[in-house]
């Protein structure tokens, strides 16, 4: 077992200690992770009520789960670092597709769950 953790890049080793602890990080911080990320990409969903108005049974769960959901783009972004590094040479052009690739994810889990609810 050591020797696969060893023989796995840098990228690939902050991606999946990032997907664990953030994981955990979501159940524990009692759903203030979710609504943290909501903030980033709270522009694009301005045809809804104000994050402030929620209220029902709904959102403190999608708020815990959208923020143990968001740790599987820490996953998503290994991935894609890992094929895109065969194509670009530049660190900082991965690290910001890597960026934008956590944005995304955050963007579509909310845009998940705010079409699922009637306000």
């Amino acid at each position: 077992m050591t020797d696969v953790w060893k023989s796995l890049s840098g990228n690939t080793k902050f991606s999946i200690i990032a997907f664990l602890s953030v994981a955990v990080l979501g159940l524990l911080s009692m759903g203030a992770l979710g609504a943290a990320l909501y903030y980033p990409v709270c522009f694009l969903f301005k045809n809804y009520p104000p994050f402030s108005s929620r209220t029902g049974d709904w959102v403190w769960p999608a708020m815990i789960g959208i923020g143990m959901a968001w740790s599987l783009g820490f996953m998503f972004g290994g991935i894609a670092i890992h094929y895109l590094s065969k194509i670009i040479s530049s660190k900082v052009l991965l690290y910001v597709c890597y960026t934008i690739i956590l944005w995304l994810w955050d963007a579509i889990l909310w845009g998940i769950v705010l079409s699922q609810q009637t306000f």
